[in-house]
């Protein structure tokens, strides 16, 4: 993070974050950019990148898209939360990845400390709140 900045790292609305996690899968998805006759496209051949890249055309705000880039950048590490799994938020096979909104959800609000590292614990205490109000609402009439 730069020097300039406040040094946290702030919630973003769900909506957001769920509409910025399908801009850098969609762009992960996509074949990679033909580079012109003597152009180096190495960084951008990277897929990773080209998620992010894609982010921040998508969501130009300085602030939120630094908050929302940290987290896709965990995302990788969520999927493959020991914990999460045992849970069943996290559900791999064959057909891919199905991540329950109560992960996402809770990823958007989650706190981060200083240094860009999610705080597991409160994590995932998260996804369990998030998770009883997302189940309340169902059973809701």
């Amino acid at each position: 993070m730069s020097a300039n900045s406040d040094e946290k790292i702030r919630p973003v609305d769900p909506e957001r974050f769920h509409q910025a996690l399908g801009v850098y899968q969609a762009a992960l998805a996509a074949a990679a950019p033909q580079a012109g006759a003597g152009e180096s496209s190495a960084s951008a051949d990277i897929p990773g990148n080209r998620g992010i890249v894609a982010v921040k055309k998508e969501f130009p705000d300085a602030n939120e898209f630094q908050s929302l880039s940290l987290r896709l950048q965990r995302f990788a590490e969520i999927i493959g939360d020991r914990k999460l799994i045992k849970w069943g938020m996290v559900h791999h096979s064959e057909g891919g990845i199905e991540v329950h909104d109560a992960v996402i959800n809770a990823l958007a609000a989650a706190p981060f400390r200083k240094s860009g590292v999610l705080d597991k614990p409160a994590f995932h205490s998260l996804v369990r709140a998030e998770f009883t109000r997302l189940e309340a609402e169902e059973a809701a009439p």
